[in-house]
């Protein structure tokens, strides 16, 4: 990773995040046109296929944490000016990913025997609790190569090498477009699959992913045997920081599975229209998770070098980019609701095309609010994690998600008799709060003693 002439700058932080911004927005574009064609298919599949995709985001969530463990290890080692450390720690997280994909596969089945448990507690009929699960299903036996090109691909980012990831996805994600066009309505002389061809869509084009990645990547490092060998107190250093991330993230994940069980005891409209939102609030939210992961690689970097000046500026710059460009979003949301909700919404009654319009408009509001709440969270949630902060990240995150989004949530369906669009609008408590409590936590300078290297 070459030094920029201004440590911390704009430039230096768009240099790494630009390429990231690219990769999330082809994800978010390949969701928004997957959400199309299963919408084409009727508000009840949408909903169903909504229901699966928050609970396969669960699965997914705990060895995504795990995975993600190697980045502020990795920043941090390379700014101490130790590369061959920060490369094992990339190798110990790519075997990581090997036994979190295998144990996914093996267990496919009880899994999704639990989701089909959870889908029909729900208001989702006997159709829609088997699509659902058909969907869950495929999607878990084809993790196992989501999960090793996220490894790879985080360990390139976390050296700055954020092209490769990239270029791996603008080929992949229109290429996924393309299978689901053709197994969810049958093109090409294949039978059509509905929302399971979605699923299995996303599959193949997640192995087809990895095989590129292979590919491409050609290691700067000379791979000896030593360089390989997988060390217990190494994979335990990528562990220790990546639990607190996979906890984080799997019990937020739960908390979010449990806020859509809530949406959908108020009927399947509410469930599509929830999934809708999601699709949406990727556009803001993962264009300044991109910034943010960029700046966050400079940040751990910084860090290792005990240059705190620059880390600060760092995430100075990181704010003064994401910001307006989150606070742009929202004002999309709000002047277009009506003409973006109109491109989701497919039911030939009505009444309930009126009823999910209405829906839709008061999410995306709900979903505008959020935006410089959104924007804090995520900034220095990213800071403080590649500093090295991840213990206390971690426990802020689970007690606002537990204490504050959870309970509010469940008022506002069983006390309120709140929809959907209610529960988006109560969610901006969480949001604000949080924000003002990673604030106040870097403003503190505590992070600045939980420096991962041992020097």
């Amino acid at each position: 990773m070459n030094h920029s002439p201004q440590p911390g700058s704009r430039k230096e932080v768009l240099r790494l995040a630009w390429p990231i911004a690219i990769s999330m927005m082809s994800f978010t574009i390949k969701g928004f046109v997957d959400t199309l064609m299963v919408g084409q298919l009727g508000t009840d599949v949408l909903g169903a296929v909504g229901l699966a995709s928050v609970a396969t985001w669960m699965a997914m969530t705990f060895p995504w944490g795990i995975l993600r463990g190697q980045r502020p290890l990795i920043s941090q080692y390379l700014g101490a000016g130790q590369p061959e450390k920060a490369f094992s720690f990339g190798i110990h997280a790519f075997a990581l990913a090997l036994f979190c994909g295998a144990a996914v596969l093996i267990f496919a089945g009880p899994l999704t025997s639990a989701f089909r448990i959870y889908a029909e507690s729900t208001d989702l009929s006997i159709g829609e609790v088997q699509i659902a699960s058909d969907y869950f299903l495929t999607r878990m036996q084809w993790l196992l190569p989501t999960f090793l090109t996220l490894a790879i691909a985080e360990y390139l980012r976390s050296v700055g090498e954020t092209r490769v990831p990239m270029l791996v996805d603008i080929f992949v994600h229109p290429l996924n477009i393309f299978l689901n066009w053709v197994l969810i309505f049958g093109h090409l002389g294949f039978e059509p699959m509905g929302a399971k061809g979605a699923a299995l869509g996303t599959g193949i084009a997640d192995v087809c992913a990895l095989s590129l990645i292979f590919i491409i990547v050609k290691p700067k490092h000379k791979l000896t045997i030593g360089l390989l060998k997988i060390k217990i107190g190494r994979l335990r250093e990528v562990l220790s920081v990546g639990f607190t991330g996979a906890v984080q993230f799997s019990l937020e994940a739960v908390s979010f599975v449990t806020i859509t069980w809530f949406i959908g005891k108020t009927g399947a409209v509410a469930v599509a229209v929830h999934q809708v939102g999601i699709q949406l609030i990727h556009v803001s939210m993962l264009g300044g998770a991109a910034i943010a992961d960029g700046g966050s690689v400079l940040i751990g970097k910084y860090v290792g070098e005990k240059d705190y000046i620059a880390v600060r500026k760092t995430l100075r710059s990181t704010l003064e980019i994401m910001t307006p460009y989150m606070l742009l979003i929202g004002a999309c949301f709000v002047i277009f609701r009506e003409q973006i909700g109109d491109m989701f919404i497919n039911n030939d009654d009505p009444i309930e095309y009126a009823a999910a319009m209405r829906l839709s408009s008061g999410v995306l509001i709900a979903a505008a609010i959020w935006q410089l709440g959104d924007a804090l969270q995520i900034a220095f949630r990213f800071a403080l994690r590649a500093a090295g902060d991840h213990v206390w990240v971690m426990w802020a995150g689970i007690l606002c998600t537990w204490l504050l989004s959870m309970p509010v949530a469940w008022v506002v369906v069983f006390v309120f008799n709140g929809d959907v669009a209610d529960v988006w609008m109560a969610w901006n408590v969480e949001i604000f709060v949080g924000a003002a409590v990673f604030v106040h936590r870097w403003r503190s300078g505590k992070w600045a003693r939980k420096r991962l290297v041992s020097d």
